[in-house]
């Protein structure tokens, strides 16, 4: 009988077969896995989504650019989904956008342009996420059209702007929606050269809590997006994995085989 660490892609930056592919998500210590686009496109669940997490669950992070949920919320929605990711294996760009806020201003004070979950998320770990005398801006992806207005005098006075994620769109349910990144174009256009930090994937910082103790060679990553997803992780020496929208079953085919309306009770406590 053949070897499966045989077929282990040979380098890091190698796109893996299936056999490859299965290698790796079966031996890696940790796998991190986008959402939008590998498990879910809106409200509908793609394809071996829940055969996938049901499989993996022992070992799934959940590495996601979103930026209008938290991890409770979304873990609430992808239950409803048949779905059962608990917060502590949930990693979001807004949570931790929200949090190097917290890390890096001391007073608190800053100017958050995103919605009521995001707001709320802000003020439970101490921000002031309204303030007049704001030290720092943070851009998620439900800014409203007079958030990004008023942020735009700040901007020009220098006031440095914590971007959730750099990309122009995800995955929707009947087709691409307008994401952060976009948001962040309309902003450059008006205000060239803004001092901006980026918190979303392709940038470390979602890597790096998702992996916890795990080394990078120890993980492997699944995503749809080649420059957020893929890049992100071989920048860092986490191996990775590209699917199409949908294309769990093409990577895993055997998942296909499971029942995706099968019980999904909660497998893990935490990371």
């Amino acid at each position: 009988m053949s070897d499966p660490s045989r077929h282990t892609a040979t380098h890091p930056d190698q796109q893996p077969n299936a056999t490859q592919s299965r290698a790796l998500v079966d031996r890696a210590e940790r796998i991190l896995c986008d959402l939008d686009g590998c498990l879910i496109s809106g409200s509908r669940v793609l394809p071996g989504a829940q055969a996938f997490v049901r499989r993996y669950a022992s070992k799934l992070v959940l590495v996601s650019n979103n930026s209008t949920d938290t991890a409770e919320t979304l873990s609430r929605r992808l239950a409803h989904m048949g779905l059962s990711v608990p917060e502590p294996r949930i990693i979001l760009a807004g949570e931790t956008a929200l949090a190097r806020a917290r890390d890096t201003v001391a007073s608190g004070d800053i100017r958050l342009l995103a919605g009521a979950t995001m707001q709320e998320r802000a003020r439970k770990i101490g921000l002031r996420p309204a303030s007049d005398r704001p030290e720092a801006i943070v851009l998620c992806r439900d800014a409203t059209r007079p958030q990004l207005e008023a942020a735009l005098p700040l901007l020009e006075r220098g006031v440095p702007m914590i971007v959730a994620n750099p990309d122009l769109t995800h995955p929707g349910e009947h087709g691409p929606v307008i994401e952060t990144g976009a948001l962040l174009a309309l902003l450059k256009a008006c205000v060239p050269r803004p001092n901006i930090t980026l918190v979303g994937k392709p940038s470390a910082y979602l890597f790096h809590a998702a992996l916890g103790s795990v080394p990078p060679g120890g993980a492997v990553m699944i995503g749809d997006n080649m420059e957020t997803d893929i890049a992100g992780a071989r920048a860092l020496g986490i191996r990775a994995i590209h699917v199409s929208p949908g294309g769990l079953c093409a990577m895993l085919p055997d998942l296909g085989q499971e029942a995706d309306n099968a019980s999904t009770e909660p497998l893990i406590a935490g990371v």
